[in-house]
């Protein structure tokens, strides 16, 4: 009860106008860790896949109630807090309370899901087309469908008749221990379920599953891949083995540039930047995006956009220019381990 009660006292203040930048990052993170469980409970698997964690999730959550207006304060939030609310619930059981802020960031959370899902989706139907691609062209693989379903036979030929085990929908988590254990990661569509052909008939077993579970299987079998060779942190391009990479390296730099004007441009056509703004994150990446080349970031990020903002405060950048830049970086990192990995499993031959 004492995290609803203390986000109750913040709320007072703001709607009061009376509150520090500490009281509003206090009543930030007390909603994030009210979020928390809930997320952990309902995300499903493709939006961790995506790379927004929980926290991630929280903070995308809770952002629009924290929008301000030209007089610096909160809309949004004083409507759904405002001060009769408020006072009331300083006076009725603390139950009470906790219902009602909990419905609030339950209906908010599921907008969120909601956006995030149709951000992801594209690339998933994506990646279905190319494992529904590989299993047509590849023998020991058969596709029914049926009652708008679509069945995926892959592995040995009549299981039961010769010693061969069947495994099913139910036994899904079998079939990710197998591909996790056969180190299928890091493979690309066709490699993959080529590999896995081989390893259901080294093992005796044919598994009859719908084509989503076998995409789940092969998502997840990829991040935990990722994952263990890539960890969380930054991707450093130090010594170059081979003249290959230093061109591939350029090619996918340039890419990744026109990636990020792309979503910087969105930023433009939703207000959330103007053109000077966009100008500053763009060379600030651009300095990122050289100082990895050469060897790893060497500063905070807010000094590569205070280097083309000057007029930035920490405060300002904290409060508004943070999640922008944050969420640019993380896609360009996540963009380069993606290709690196690609680039190396190729050249491993695997």
């Amino acid at each position: 009860m004492a995290e609803e009660r203390k986000i109750l006292l913040r709320l007072l203040q703001i709607i009061n106008n009376n509150y520090t930048e500490s009281d509003l990052e206090s009543l930030i993170m007390s909603m994030v860790r009210l979020l928390l469980p809930l997320i952990r409970k309902q995300s499903g698997l493709y939006l961790r896949l995506a790379g927004y964690q929980p926290r991630d999730i929280a903070l995308l959550t809770i952002s629009p109630l924290f929008i301000r207006n030209r007089q610096g304060r909160f809309p949004v939030l004083e409507k759904l807090f405002n001060w009769k609310i408020v006072e009331k619930f300083m006076v009725a059981r603390e139950t009470d309370f906790r219902r009602y802020l909990k419905n609030i960031l339950a209906r908010r959370l599921k907008q969120t899901f909601y956006y995030l899902s149709s951000e992801i989706q594209p690339e998933r139907n994506k990646i279905k087309r190319e494992i529904l691609y590989a299993l047509k062209k590849l023998p020991g693989c058969r596709i029914n469908r049926e009652n708008g379903r679509t069945l995926i036979t892959i592995g040995p030929d009549r299981p039961g008749k010769t010693g061969l085990k069947l495994l099913t929908a139910i036994q899904s988590e079998r079939l990710l221990e197998i591909c996790l254990s056969q180190g299928l990661g890091g493979l690309q569509v066709p490699k993959f379920f080529k590999k896995l052909v081989e390893v259901l008939s080294e093992q005796k077993v044919t598994a009859e599953i719908p084509l989503n579970t076998l995409l789940e299987a092969y998502i997840e079998t990829q991040k935990n891949y990722l994952l263990a060779e890539a960890g969380n942190g930054l991707v450093t391009w130090t010594r170059p083995e081979t003249g290959t990479l230093i061109t591939d390296l350029n090619s996918w730099l340039e890419e990744l540039r026109a990636r990020n004007t792309q979503l910087l441009n969105r930023y433009l056509a939703r207000n959330k930047i103007d053109k000077k703004e966009m100008e500053a994150y763009t060379k600030a990446l651009n300095d990122l995006l050289q100082d990895w080349q050469e060897g790893g970031q060497e500063k905070s990020l807010f000094t590569y956009l205070k280097k083309y903002a000057p007029e930035i405060s920490s405060e300002e950048y904290r409060r508004e220019k943070r999640k922008i830049l944050e969420y640019l970086v993380k896609t360009s990192r996540d963009f380069l381990k993606t290709k690196l990995h690609e680039q190396q499993a190729t050249a491993g031959g695997i």
